[in-house]
């Protein structure tokens, strides 16, 4: 081939500039089964077998960033227990921190079982494992932003007072100032009911709709949770929302921790209205995100056979629909 038809077709396959595009993973809930340890899965704390065959694969996706929504660990009733998990962990991870891919982790209840869960997970999570802490006083490392090229990473912790929320505050505060365009906020426990888990955001539903809202005013059109040990992605929205402004949940509560077996899903939620758009159970996997300028693809892979990852639910969207 000459080098002038080289060129020609070079030029006919323009590149993308890599500030427009990110890729990020999404996954969470590895612990262990707590009351009766799985051989050959389960150690102190965590399930390093599954949390391991993620691990290779999130390698082989190469993101730029891991987003875990929490229950890392199983939790302990001592301090130096639950952080010897911790360390259980980032030995399984560690892998993922070597490869230069950011990881930015989210409380889940799991985390809140030792006398002093802030500390621990203060302590686990620093040097180089460390979250952000621009957050709200308080809440350093756990309730904070992360702006990457055209995205900005919500860690929305809900765990800093009796009552299940946020900090909304903060979180309109955020949203409201200068921001990349693409907004991705994650937590642990859902908004809506995905299956299993009866704690979630609908217990307390100002909460929840103020979150949902704010997200939505913002331009966001995902939100992403574990806490139910399966998948489920669903859309929600309120009477007079058009389809391109619903909110999709997305569970991913899939790295490991014991499976469960979902009950009677909802289509309504006070006055919000709820399509359910796929469910897995009973599989380990991760959501891959793709985000290409306006335009952003959401794909759950879901182990089939040991080891393999493949594609068991997908979903795209264009900021351009928005405006």
């Amino acid at each position: 081939m000459s080098y002038v038809l080289v060129a020609l077709c070079l030029a006919a396959t323009p590149l993308r500039p890599a500030a427009d595009h990110v890729r990020f993973v999404v996954t969470g809930d590895d612990r262990w089964n707590t009351n009766s340890p799985r051989p050959g899965m389960d150690e102190n704390g965590v399930n390093v077998t599954g949390l391991g065959r993620l691990v290779k694969a999130i390698l082989d996706e190469k993101p730029d960033v891991l987003l875990v929504n929490g229950d890392l660990v199983g939790g302990a009733d001592t301090d130096e227990t639950e952080s010897s998990q911790f360390d259980t962990w980032l030995k399984t991870m560690k892998p993922v921190y070597d490869a230069g891919i950011k990881v930015l982790a989210a409380r889940g209840n799991h985390e809140m079982h030792c006398p002093h869960p802030a500390d621990v997970w203060r302590k686990a999570l620093s040097g180089p494992y460390s979250n952000p802490n621009d957050g709200p006083a308080g809440e350093e490392g756990m309730t904070y932003a992360y702006p990457l090229k055209n995205v900005l990473f919500l860690s929305l912790d809900q765990f800093q007072q009796k009552e299940l929320g946020v900090n909304q505050e903060w979180l309109d505060k955020t949203l409201k100032a200068p921001h990349p365009p693409h907004v991705f906020a994650f937590a642990h426990k859902m908004a809506f009911f995905s299956g299993n888990h009866t704690d979630g955001m609908w217990t307390v539903p100002a909460a929840r709709d103020s979150l949902i809202k704010s997200l939505a005013d913002a331009g966001a059109r995902t939100v992403f949770f574990g806490h139910d040990h399966l998948y489920d992605h669903l859309a929600a929205k309120l009477p007079g929302w058009p389809e391109d402004r619903a909110i999709h949940q997305f569970v991913i509560g899939t790295a490991g921790a014991p499976f469960v077996k979902g009950k009677t899903l909802t289509t309504t939620d006070q006055e919000w209205s709820l399509s359910r758009i796929a469910h897995v159970e009973q599989k380990l996997g991760y959501c891959l995100v793709d985000v290409d300028g306006d335009k952003v693809t959401i794909t759950f892979k879901a182990e089939g056979n040991q080891g393999v990852f493949e594609k068991a639910d997908e979903f795209s969207y264009s900021l351009a629909t928005n405006k």
